[in-house]
């Protein structure tokens, strides 16, 4: 099983996202997205345990913005 984070546009909106799917029952952490896969230089992403295609439904109901998802486990 992969573990994939969703790449945000800030960490406003990480923090909002959170609160979002908390509200949903869906647990999240917020990371720091690494640089060698950021395209916008500074973002913030969600690592999501479970779930993570309800997940990025909900938020995209919500008006989020994802900028994509990276599997954390290419992350150096």
């Amino acid at each position: 099983m992969t573990k994939q984070l969703l790449m945000l546009t800030s960490i406003t909106y990480a923090m909002k996202s959170k609160q979002i799917l908390a509200k949903h029952s869906i647990s999240s952490e917020i990371q720091r997205t690494p640089k060698n896969k950021s395209s916008t230089g500074c973002s913030y992403s969600l690592y999501i345990p479970q779930n993570i295609d309800t997940a990025e439904k909900i938020l995209r109901e919500h008006g989020i913005k994802i900028l994509g998802r990276i599997d954390k486990s290419d992350v150096i």
